[in-house]
């Protein structure tokens, strides 16, 4: 099976012929994670541009760059999880005796936690990213206005991919309690992420034709 690795670690047409393999289960996660860090540099782009501003505001640019490049890294850090490995050898623990196959499933719910963190960490990422694009688009200059929208919609679509993937792992947790938390954290997430996302294109100046 191919290595799936961001392209900083090797080429993007490497990356893309991982991403493209059936054997890789966390390709799309991964593509999240890609597709929100692109969304990151193209805000950290715009917010290097020149500018004519006060002082305060260019405070608050170069704030922003720097969590967007802090949130960059993070969400590259999320690719290098290694969730399937561990509930794969958990899976293949020896069931043989009633203790064994307890041992076992305590083993599987650990890992697919694990990996229920992994979504969920993309979506609070991505989520901090946005409230960033909101300080950029409203000190951005009119012709980055398309790089602005596109990290915006990079971000938002990297937020919905990792939350899909969340739910479809909220049903196979047996622990209820840590089910219902991820649900409020979701919840909360998806409320604050579309706010901070129609909060930075209330700011996007549509270039003149």
């Amino acid at each position: 099976m191919a290595e799936l690795r961001f392209p900083n670690e090797g080429s993007i047409p490497e990356f893309l012929a991982a991403l493209a393999s059936p054997e890789d289960t966390h390709g799309a996660l991964a593509a999240a994670a890609v597709a929100a860090a692109m969304g990151a540099s193209l805000l950290q782009m715009v917010a290097a541009l020149p500018h004519t501003l006060r002082d305060d505001e260019l405070t608050a640019l170069v704030r922003a760059a720097a969590a967007l490049a802090r949130v960059q890294e993070e969400l590259l850090e999320t690719i290098e999880t290694e969730t399937a490995v561990k509930l794969f050898a958990a899976r293949n623990m020896p069931q043989a005796s009633k203790a064994e196959r307890a041992e076992r499933e305590s083993a599987i719910q650990l890992a697919l936690r694990a990996a229920a963190d992994v979504p969920l960490e993309i979506m609070r990422l991505c989520g901090r990213a946005l409230q960033d694009a909101e300080t950029v688009a409203g000190r951005s200059p009119r012709p980055a206005s398309t790089e602005v929208e596109l990290a915006v919609t990079l971000l938002e679509t990297a937020f919905n991919a990792a939350r899909s993937s969340l739910e479809v792992k909220l049903p196979i947790l047996t622990d209820a309690l840590h089910v219902t938390a991820i649900g409020e954290q979701l919840a909360r997430l998806s409320h604050d992420t579309a706010a901070a996302a129609d909060a930075a294109r209330s700011f996007v100046k549509v270039p003149p034709t």
